[in-house]
């Protein structure tokens, strides 16, 4: 099964895939102060192992708005903090490098990191297990 690997300290995203390819993504853990609808603060994807990642195709990620960019992983967090690119007050959201914007909670990558992340996941089946590490310091903006 491939294998993504968050380190939040180093802001890196780290996907094996099983042919033994590597690949390494910046991804950014900053959130904004404040509550969700249920009166959770926002803090960033917890530590732990998330057995069931997948990735939607281009054409459905981008049906979910600028907030979300071009490309949207699935981590499995019951708090729907997930891995995405975009950002709504950004110049373009759409853009291939966008810029950093923080979220409510999930990742951001650049779109078009998560767009060749997402492509190389559903090729390898769009079942990975992702394990977040090093998040308890995410930076609250």
């Amino acid at each position: 099964m491939p294998k993504l690997h968050y380190d939040g300290k180093k802001l890196n995203l780290h996907y094996s895939r099983d042919n033994g390819e590597e690949y390494d993504f910046n991804c950014h853990n900053q959130f904004e102060s404040g509550e969700n609808e249920e009166g959770e603060p926002h803090e960033s994807l917890p530590n732990g192992i998330y057995p069931h990642a997948w990735a939607e195709d281009t054409e459905t990620a981008m049906s979910n708005g600028k907030s979300y960019g071009c490309g949207y992983i699935h981590t499995g967090d019951a708090r729907g903090r997930d891995i995405h690119g975009g950002g709504s007050s950004l110049p373009d959201p759409y853009a291939d490098y966008q810029g950093w914007l923080c979220t409510y909670g999930c990742l951001r990558m650049q779109n078009a990191d998560v767009v060749k992340l997402s492509e190389m996941m559903i090729e390898d089946g769009n079942a990975v297990e992702l394990t977040v590490e090093n998040n308890e310091d995410a930076e609250e903006i």
